[in-house]
């Protein structure tokens, strides 16, 4: 992993960022690059002090650690999403498992963004900017959209479904509000991931989809909005 902060990618505006891993010097290695950028940096070594820490310091970002002893980094991040105090702070987890299917679990549990082991410094530093701009961007075409009974508020990244608060993760809103603003025209993966996620970011289609299945879950009665285009990408159906 790279260690200077002069080869990594900097964040334009000042951060708080909660650093959580098992292992000492991969959470000091992360918080001198940080630091040297300009940003508050908490770290914990457990899940049940970052549970603390993220209910109390309400940090911009987590990165988030997997193999932990204890509470994991899975069941963290689903308590996480389970508080309504914590449950839209962005989230980046980290992984020496690379199997599909374990970062398809990470995703299931909430997290937006996925991360490897062994990383690059700049990398991850860059995912973390790209994350916080998504979590902290004002949309230019107005301050809300309606999706037949989905209402989307783009200032406060709230949305609700018949007039009921429904929680997303940054990344689900994304998705969500590109595709409402898409009314009726098939975005292909590559044009969500890039509009959504964002160009700098790489991610498989599968993640995606993986994404696009937690958010239509949480559309109840009203996820078909959300179409499949098979072979192509997804289309949001206005009903009005």
């Amino acid at each position: 992993m790279t260690s200077t902060a002069s080869e990594s990618s900097t964040l334009a505006d000042p951060l708080q960022i909660l650093i959580v891993d098992d292992e000492s010097d991969i959470r000091e290695l992360i918080e001198y690059n940080l630091e040297q950028s300009g940003h508050t940096v908490f770290t914990a070594g457990d899940g049940i002090a970052a549970l603390e820490i993220a209910q109390s310091k309400m940090p911009d970002v987590i990165v988030l650690d997997v193999m932990m002893p204890g509470l994991n980094g899975i069941e963290v991040a689903k308590r996480l999403r389970g508080e309504s105090q914590t449950s839209s702070i962005p989230i980046i987890m980290l992984t020496a498992k690379t199997q599909e299917s374990h970062e398809l679990e990470g995703l299931n549990a909430g997290a937006d963004d996925y991360i490897s082991k062994p990383f690059s410094m700049p990398i991850l530093i860059a995912r973390i900017a790209s994350l916080a701009r998504r979590s902290k961007m004002d949309t230019a075409t107005g301050s809300s959209l309606t999706l037949g009974p989905i209402s989307i508020n783009l200032n406060e990244h709230q949305v609700s479904v018949d007039g009921n608060h429904v929680q997303l993760t940054i990344t689900e809103f994304r998705l969500l509000a590109t595709l409402a603003q898409s009314k009726g025209k098939v975005l292909s993966r590559a044009e969500l991931i890039s509009r959504a996620i964002g160009p700098a970011v790489t991610v498989t289609p599968r993640t995606v989809d993986v994404h696009i299945t937690a958010l239509r879950k949480k559309l109840g009665d009203h996820a078909s909005l959300i179409s499949t285009v098979r072979a192509v990408g997804y289309r949001a159906d206005d009903p009005s």
